[in-house]
């Protein structure tokens, strides 16, 4: 049951970073697929730094991971279109 709840979280919190990130994300099925790559990574990064955590902090833990992912890679991409957009003389 826990596991339902946590990738309908991280499901939930890509889409809603991808709607906060604006420009319509990347995508609904795309935002979604980012945040729970999110909360995989940071689950995955507490279990194997050995850090246990109670499954409520692990929750917001992951939330807080699909949340970030889809921002990051949200602002990589407009700092990358940024720099390679044409200077005018």
């Amino acid at each position: 049951m826990f596991y339902s709840i946590w990738l309908l979280a991280a499901a939930l919190a890509g889409w809603a970073a991808g709607k906060i990130a604006g420009d319509d994300g990347f995508g609904t099925g795309a935002d979604i697929f980012l945040g729970i790559t999110g909360a995989f990574v940071v689950r995955w990064s507490f279990e194997n730094l050995g850090i246990s955590l109670k499954d409520v902090y692990l929750l917001l833990f992951s939330i807080w991971g699909s949340a970030a992912l889809p921002a990051a890679v949200s602002l990589g991409i407009r700092r990358h279109n940024r720099s390679r957009a044409p200077t005018s003389h």
